[in-house]
């Protein structure tokens, strides 16, 4: 028998399940075992529901696509965007240019950096760019588990209605179960207007619509991995040292003054960025023996949908961490260049320390 047939031999019995307190042993494992055939369970099944509406006609009249497939060619096109930057480009060499381009700023001459006109503007215009499009990556990245954590309140939200009509649920449980519906979907029409709002960022910063018609783009779809060791402070005060007495004295002041801060922040968002990520492991394991427990009729529906609302959660918490450290890690490359970062990242907290109670 395939899915959608199972599916449908399952639904009268989750109806039946609305409907009264407790099925019969037999037919409560009946049930289970032919919802168990999808990954989520009873959120599947509101999901393969509503699957079966009528689809929306597709719109064929896209606009043009700027397709980036790394932070470099994002980099190189806001050089473009500036004609008076093509003279120090030049001077700098193509070597220079793409060490400079990829984020690799530490193994620069900045002795020659110094005697090249306009390479501030240069790297300035590198920094800024690279940490928008690092910025924008990660709100695009997070898209679909913001959409997940939507997908699973929406069917928290059906099954406590179904519930609450049947008479089995008190209003109370069911309105619990509304507001995080609500909280979710307000989440995911933010996230879908952040992402909007950061693609035509990056479309203005790198000047398309004086180039292309009107478009759209497509950023790298995962951020560099996080790296297992950071550069010691120790080589970072080195390098600073070696860079101040080529500044003025105001410039080596502001410099000293604040490479502290620029490192606090590079090793602080590297540790949380690796306990985040432990975070999210622990979250897939308690999530993957929540499916085991839950088709074994060990735990409920309401433990499941719990347990995928934190793991979505989860993810989205792990992306922001890793964004944050190399937005902190740009920073640091600025300041071993001579020059300071107008704010250093904020290292905000993540959103997901557990699942909610279900209230059954």
């Amino acid at each position: 028998m395939n899915k959608p047939k199972m599916l449908l031999a399952a639904l009268p019995l989750l109806a039946g399940m609305v409907q009264a307190q407790q099925l019969p042993d037999s037919e409560w494992r009946q049930a289970n075992r032919q919802v168990a055939e999808f990954p989520r369970g009873h959120a599947d099944v509101l999901k393969w529901e509503q699957a079966q509406k009528a689809p929306v006609p597709a719109v064929t009249d896209k606009p043009a696509t700027l397709v980036l497939n790394s932070v470099a060619e994002g980099v190189q096109l806001a050089w473009q965007a500036h004609p008076e930057l093509a003279a120090p480009l030049a001077r700098l060499g193509r070597d220079e240019v793409d060490l400079l381009a990829r984020g690799q700023w530490q193994t620069l001459s900045v002795q020659k950096l110094r005697k090249i006109e306009d390479a501030e503007e240069l790297i300035e215009l590198a920094h800024d760019s690279r940490k928008m499009l690092l910025t924008a990556m990660a709100i695009e990245q997070s898209l679909p588990y913001r959409q997940q954590a939507l997908q699973t309140a929406e069917a928290a939200a059906e099954l406590g209605a179904r519930m609450a009509r049947a008479g089995n649920w008190s209003k109370l449980q069911d309105a619990r179960q509304q507001l995080l519906k609500v909280g979710a979907m307000q989440q995911w029409q933010r996230s879908q207007y952040e992402a909007g709002q950061s693609r035509a960022t990056v479309l203005k910063s790198l000047q398309q619509w004086l180039r292309h018609e009107a478009q759209t783009v497509k950023l790298p779809q995962q951020m560099p991995p996080l790296p297992p060791a950071v550069l010691s402070e120790q080589d970072f005060r080195k390098r600073i040292e070696q860079v101040a007495p080529m500044l003025s004295a105001s410039e080596q002041i502001k410099l000293r003054a604040n490479a502290g801060l620029a490192y606090s922040a590079y090793q602080t968002a590297h540790q949380l960025a690796g306990s985040q990520q432990e975070m999210l492991d622990l979250r897939q394991l308690t999530y993957d023996e929540t499916v085991l427990r839950y088709n074994g009729m060990l735990l409920n529906t309401w433990d499941l949908l719990a347990e995928s609302r934190a793991l979505a959660e989860a993810r989205i918490d792990a992306i922001g961490a890793v964004r944050d450290f190399w937005l902190a890690e740009a920073d640091l490359q600025l300041m071993m260049l001579g020059q300071v970062p107008g704010s250093f990242v904020s290292l905000a907290a993540g959103g997901s320390d557990g699942p909610a109670a279900a209230g059954h």
